[in-house]
């Protein structure tokens, strides 16, 4: 379930220096043939997509011209959502994906085409794990039954202050002056700025935290300079059964 994979993606930022963020490119698959397009989902595997989007590239052959793709999705032209990035990559983030099995088709003059099947489910679940329970009560600001209700956002940062230890919150209209900073695995220095999403999938709580520069553009392609590229997934303490969403850490 997705809940299984994001019930609290915790950060805990530059103790641990682990910066999270949600989808993005991974490192490029191997290149086509000589005559042939590669369609890859790149966000998950792409029998398990949710939510009704999905990174994807079109592996293009050496020679291939990216003007001359088009990108097509059940049918319908999706190739505005395409670009060659910076890497000299060919990818973009398809979204209005409907549910059950799509058809994603990449083609060019001269060339073989690439396809793939994409299969997308609920929001709300499940994704593998059979039918849900039926005696389940959502939150009270669900807006359907599968107790989905948009994400929110809100940003968090460490303060130089040492007696104050705890995450505390950052106005981006007016920053405070004591933010501390810190350094990645990888050597990257940023500030001590957290931004937390908090939401619902598979009719259970979420919280999301992922070191932020505000005011900094983070694209599906192309990552503040922060994000190695890794998770840290932590549960709680035991395993209990409740028939309604649970808590998160940081959710007020």
């Amino acid at each position: 379930m997705r809940r299984t994979l994001l019930t609290l993606v915790g950060l805990l930022a530059g103790l641990l220096a682990v910066p999270l963020t949600g989808q993005t490119a991974p490192a490029a698959p191997a290149a086509a043939g000589s005559d042939r397009l590669v369609v890859e989902v790149l966000s998950n595997r792409r029998d398990l997509v949710s939510g009704g989007d999905a990174l994807v590239e079109v592996v293009l052959p050496r020679r291939a011209n990216p003007r001359d793709v088009t990108v097509r999705l059940n049918g319908e032209d999706v190739t505005d959502r395409f670009a060659e990035r910076r890497d000299g990559r060919f990818y973009g983030l398809v979204t209005g994906l409907r549910l059950g099995g799509n058809r994603l088709r990449a083609t060019a003059p001269g060339y073989d085409a690439g396809r793939t099947r994409i299969v997308n489910h609920r929001n709300g679940g499940p994704v593998f794990s059979g039918p849900q329970l039926e005696h389940y009560r959502c939150q009270e600001t669900a807006v359907d039954a599968d107790c989905n209700e948009p994400a929110s956002y809100a940003f968090f940062y460490r303060s130089t202050d040492p007696t104050q230890p705890d995450l505390q919150p950052y106005d981006r209209e007016d920053p405070p002056d004591d933010v501390a900073t810190t350094t990645t695995d990888e050597g990257v220095e940023v500030p001590f700025v957290v931004r937390r999403e908090y939401g619902y999938q598979d009719r259970d709580r979420y919280t999301i935290l992922q070191l932020w520069q505000p005011g900094r553009r983070w694209r599906a392609w192309a990552p503040q300079e922060q994000w190695n590229h890794k998770l840290l997934i932590t549960h709680g303490g035991n395993c209990g059964a409740s028939y309604t969403p649970g808590g998160t850490p940081l959710q007020d």
